[in-house]
């Protein structure tokens, strides 16, 4: 296809509407194989050629990322590599980034975090540690303001942002925590998420205060249940990952249906 480069980049940037479509199309066709060819026309292309050039990467992009997203939830075991998800899962809203920045400072901050653990000693302190750090220099909180932002959702959004929900700055205290060398893990209460480390309970989306079992039963209570053992059991890696995908379905399915059917999709695929 890509021999009769210049014709196609006149093709692209006809002024018929139709004809581009077509074409686009037709090229979309050849998927991920076709990338490299595509980037290297860029550079030759007019503005407008290389803006629907551009799309057509995108598409094939997204469509990968999709694809290979589908495939991770269809095979995701009970205990699966979260990190991995979070990130694929990531990948299909900005299709072709990698987030190395984002992983990088997800790295430092562990470092940061060790580095201060090494003169504490009780399950107590390192929770405060994790947590005042993480909340005090990091300033990660909850988005109180604009909640049901997609992004809030997002790893690399609350890295860069500082701000998430519930259950999405839990992850990031639990990979911090687990590049720290103590182990946080996730407590999917009913109506709220929270953070554990042994057994103190506390809750990132309100700076990483301490919550009390009084408490824990309140936020069930709220739900119109009984605090039972399970809700303070550590959430595994597929129920975290099917809640974080039910949070963004949640906000989906009255704004953007084709985005909800991918959600719902994948949810499926988890809960097998």
């Amino acid at each position: 296809m890509f021999e009769q480069r210049d014709a196609l980049l006149r093709l692209l940037g006809d002024d018929d509407p139709a004809t581009r479509e077509l074409v686009k199309a037709q090229i979309a066709k050849s998927g991920h194989e076709a990338l490299g060819e595509l980037r290297a026309l860029l550079p030759a292309a007019t503005p407008l050629a290389a803006r629907h050039l551009r799309d057509v990467i995108a598409e094939i992009e997204e469509r990968e990322a999709d694809a290979i997203f589908s495939q991770f939830c269809a095979t995701f075991p009970e205990h699966g590599p979260l990190e991995e998800a979070v990130w694929g899962l990531a990948t299909t809203f900005s299709p072709g980034e990698t987030f190395f920045s984002q992983r990088q400072m997800i790295d430092r901050w562990g470092a940061e975090v060790a580095r201060r653990l090494s003169k504490v000693s009780t399950a107590l302190d390192r929770v405060e540690t994790l947590a005042e750090y993480l909340s005090d220099e990091v300033h990660l909180r909850g988005n109180e303001t604009d909640y049901y932002n997609i992004d809030n959702s997002l790893l690399p959004e609350v890295v860069d942002t500082g701000l998430g929900i519930p259950i999405s700055l839990s992850v990031v205290y639990m990979m911090v925590g687990r590049r720290a060398g103590i182990p946080v893990d996730g407590v999917g209460l009913p109506g709220h998420f929270l953070v554990r480390h042994e057994d103190i309970f506390f809750d990132p989306f309100h700076g990483g205060r301490r919550v009390g079992l009084d408490e824990c039963r309140e936020l069930v209570r709220q739900q119109n249940l009984e605090l039972r053992p399970e809700y303070l059991a550590p959430a595994t890696p597929r129920q975290i990952l099917v809640r974080m995908l039910a949070n963004l379905f949640a906000i989906a399915e009255n704004t953007d249906p084709l985005l909800a059917e991918k959600l719902a999709g994948w949810m499926g695929s988890l809960r097998g």
